[in-house]
């Protein structure tokens, strides 16, 4: 099992993947233009011939944010997420890492997927950080790999994503309900 860079040759594999992990509303951006920017990596987990999964990179500087990292549904749960994220984490470990999860609230009826994503992403090296990021109706937790991040970087990067994505610049704010690894 390895990490590669995107090859054409998965393209089919890959795009399925993409499409049955993220609804129509939150693929915010094309295969095809993933592959072609050149401030983004999209990577593939490939065992033998077989896309196992997929992770989406935007570099901005000294940070990377990650858009997409999704498994293949016939064989999740069996740690091939956790192994892109330390993969992640060990190839630009001098880089600040970010990426967002949908809202951890108790007052939203999905909250225990919520909970079990953030849950996993603090298993695998991310910690919360005390600042959500909100687009239109939708609020989301921010993460890091750092325990402690300067917001002003962030929203540096939140304006050089949203620019890659051709979408509105998110509105950061502090989380009232205290963000920190809850």
């Amino acid at each position: 099992m390895k990490v590669i860079k995107f090859n054409r040759k998965y393209y089919k594999q890959v795009n399925r993947i993409y499409k049955e992990s993220f609804p129509k509303e939150e693929r915010y951006i094309s295969l095809n233009k993933m592959v072609k920017n050149k401030d983004t990596e999209l990577y593939c987990l490939v065992n033998k011939e077989e896309v196992y999964g997929i992770i989406y990179l935007i570099k901005y500087k000294q940070m990377i944010f990650i858009l997409y990292l999704a498994i293949n549904s016939e064989i999740r749960s069996k740690g091939y997420g956790s192994y892109l994220l330390k993969w992640c984490l060990n190839i630009y470990k001098e880089k600040d890492i970010y990426l967002n999860i949908d809202e951890v609230s108790k007052n939203k009826k999905d909250y225990e997927m919520r909970k079990r994503r953030q849950k996993f992403y603090l298993k695998n090296g991310f910690y919360m950080t005390d600042y959500i990021s909100k687009e239109d109706m939708q609020s989301f937790n921010i993460l890091c790999n750092r325990e402690n991040i300067k917001i002003e970087d962030y929203m540096e990067l939140d304006k050089f994503v949203a620019q890659i994505l051709d979408e509105p610049v998110s509105n950061i704010i502090k989380n009232i309900n205290g963000g920190k690894n809850k």
